[in-house]
């Protein structure tokens, strides 16, 4: 990790409400003639500017310009989607990179405009395409299309009867989180960026799943073994999204080990004193948006500090899995990319802490 590199960013999170209303009043400024016309108000500048400040700092703290050119990018296509212009993308860069100039010394200039240009390469590039799932075969894919497009019509009961009726015909429940679930909640976040559905139909789509998983979750609970792993898994504070977190806790349960399942948006302390109560070998931490990442680097150093190599740490989260650079910047002992890698990689963490016990 480059020195100058990580003092920039914690110079960002030092001076962010400072560097956010600089970047504000510079875009309100210069476009007062276009703004109303695309409703974009000094609420949604102040939102936008944070937010860009906060994916730049991270993607500081890891040495990863790629990190911050892939945002900015997806943010574009998200812009279009909800209609409001590419020039909105540059305008912010341009107002940006005016206020870190005026923050920061001249020697780092040339690394912070190195980030910046990256992203401004990076747009001259096609969008990139929203992440997916690998194929399946044709019967699941086709009952994966079937629960996405019954839900998105509101029809909460007929999915569940979709999803009973697929569990009776001898569908696992791994195959219907893996290979159902989890692409539709994509397909779901994909047709929001593109500006297709409103985020209440988003919200409304991940409610619905999680019902289905907690209905599911008597079948799961019976195979957890007494003598098995136990897991804690948890969002760090001020973390929300937590489906692919309870996957994760699940698809252990159904494999054998005992899990705590602590949800979203929880305290660090919180998280240490129940995985040191609870004796567990295995701590699973998700971290979705790149705003979260103090929380996790902090939360991790101090697993370190008061649990030492009495449990292992997995981390994932969307943001996590798209960047290999930027995940081994949390110094984690591995990486989920995926739900259905959890299994393999939480058994072989527990031989590691099995055979660290025994020396």
């Amino acid at each position: 990790m480059a020195a100058i590199e990580k003092q920039i960013g914690e110079e960002i999170y030092s001076h962010i409400d400072r560097l956010t209303g600089e970047i504000t009043a510079l875009q309100t400024h210069h476009r007062t003639d276009i703004s109303p016309k695309y409703d974009l108000n000094d609420a949604k500048y102040r939102a936008y500017g944070q937010h860009d400040l906060q994916q730049l700092a991270e993607a500081l703290i890891a040495n990863n310009p790629s990190q911050f050119a892939r945002y900015i990018v997806w943010q574009r296509s998200m812009l279009r989607g909800h209609h409001v212009p590419d020039f909105f993308v540059e305008l912010q860069l341009q107002t940006e990179q005016i206020a870190l100039m005026q923050l920061l010394p001249p020697n780092q200039h040339p690394v912070i405009l190195r980030f910046l240009q990256s992203a401004r390469d990076a747009l001259m590039e096609a969008d990139i395409p929203y992440s997916s799932s690998p194929g399946v075969n044709n019967a699941i894919a086709k009952l994966a299309t079937e629960y996405t497009n019954i839900l998105l019509t509101g029809e909460r009961a007929a999915a569940y009867t979709l999803i009973t009726d697929a569990l009776s015909n001898q569908v696992s429940i791994r195959d219907i989180y893996l290979n159902v679930f989890k692409p539709g909640l994509y397909e779901v976040g994909r047709m929001w960026q593109s500006g297709l559905i409103t985020v209440a139909h988003e919200h409304f789509f991940t409610a619905a799943t999680q019902f289905m998983m907690s209905e599911m979750y008597p079948q799961i609970h019976k195979n957890v073994k007494k003598n098995g792993g136990t897991a804690v898994a948890a969002c760090v504070a001020g973390e929300l999204h937590e489906v692919g977190l309870r996957m994760c806790a699940d698809l252990l349960e159904l494999a054998g080990w005992r899990t705590w399942y602590l949800g979203a948006n929880m305290p660090a302390m919180s998280i240490i004193e129940i995985t040191r109560e609870k004796k567990a070998q295995l701590l699973i931490l998700s971290m979705c948006l790149p705003i979260n990442g103090p929380e996790l680097r902090e939360l991790i150093a101090t697993v370190r500090n008061q649990l030492g190599d009495t449990v292992k740490i997995i981390i994932g989260g969307y943001s996590i899995s798209a960047d290999p650079v930027y995940a081994a910047s949390f110094g984690a002992d591995a990486v989920a990319i995926d739900a259905g890698e959890i299994t393999a990689i939480a058994d072989r963490l527990l031989g590691e802490v099995k055979n660290h016990a025994r020396r």
